[in-house]
């Protein structure tokens, strides 16, 4: 069994989607990142013809790979085969790799199991369909260079605490900025929003393509209600862009959640994340 894999070319998405829609109940997060982020994905050919797909996200540190492969060329070795293939380029960088799947799908599991991976954590992956909500003005506004120092310590202390408190993550830490974190943001700049209180810095949220990617407020303003409209304006933002919904990921035990329901965000699935530690490579 011969592999042949590159990235993704605009030519091949129509082939892509065709495979992904075989199987639509494990493939719509393959379907997002062939809209939304398309530079996440490797296609894989056997014998001229594309059997599997992989989205990689690559990080120094942290990497995350999942794997879909059609469902006629299941059971044949192929995941597996394209799971290894990936995970010895990631280990160049990285240190660990965080993969997903549903968490109703036994084989999914069992495949990820015999792989090496371990669960880490539940997040239920949300939608929102109702369209615009009714808001008043609010303080907020595109995120500019000289927020990150103060954005980036609020969102890290308010997902570390998220962590603590669900009890899944073992060894959170809060995450250091850095320049290279800071370049980042500045890159995705169109994409990212302060919230203001008294002229400072209060909240930050990320938008990647139709999916609120993560939204924070300070921890001693937390209960005043600046959450809840700040996720009705992302809402209201990527509604503006055109987006028919709005998608985000609530990791199970996350107080968010009563928020998210409250507003009308409905639960499609949820995935197990499950890690595994690489082994350095020897000079």
């Amino acid at each position: 069994m011969e592999l042949f894999y590159k990235s993704i070319s605009q030519n091949e998405y129509d082939d892509v989607r065709e495979l992904l829609f075989q199987d639509i109940e494990t493939s719509e997060e393959f379907l997002w990142a062939l809209k939304n982020d398309p530079g996440t994905l490797t296609v894989v050919y056997m014998e001229g013809k594309i059997v599997a797909v992989a989205q990689i996200i690559s990080g120094k540190k942290v990497s995350c790979l999942i794997v879909f492969v059609a469902p006629k060329y299941r059971c044949k070795g192929i995941g597996q085969a394209v799971a290894k293939f990936c995970e010895n380029e990631l280990q160049k960088e990285s240190q660990k790799i965080i993969t997903n799947f549903h968490a109703d799908n036994e084989v999914s599991k069992m495949f990820a199991k015999r792989l090496g991976y371990e669960r880490e954590f539940s997040s239920a992956y949300m939608k929102h369909k109702d369209g615009k909500f009714e808001i008043s003005e609010l303080p907020v506004r595109l995120y500019v260079d000289e927020d990150y120092s103060k954005g980036h310590a609020l969102y890290a202390e308010a997902f570390h605490e998220m962590r603590i408190k669900v009890g899944d993550f073992q060894g959170s830490v809060v995450e250091q900025p850095s320049e290279k974190n800071r370049k980042a943001w500045n890159v995705d700049a169109a994409n990212r929003f302060t919230y203001e209180v008294n002229d400072e810095v209060a909240g930050h949220g990320h938008l990647v393509g139709n999916e609120i990617g993560s939204v924070a407020v300070k921890t001693d303003l937390q209960g005043n209600g600046i959450g809840k409209n700040f996720v009705k304006y992302l809402c209201n933002e990527i509604y503006n862009r055109g987006y028919k919904e709005v998608v985000l990921w609530c990791v199970v035990g996350n107080d968010a959640r009563k928020l998210y329901d409250s507003l009308g965000f409905r639960e499609a699935y949820i995935s197990e994340f499950s890690y595994k530690v690489l082994k350095p490579i020897k000079s």
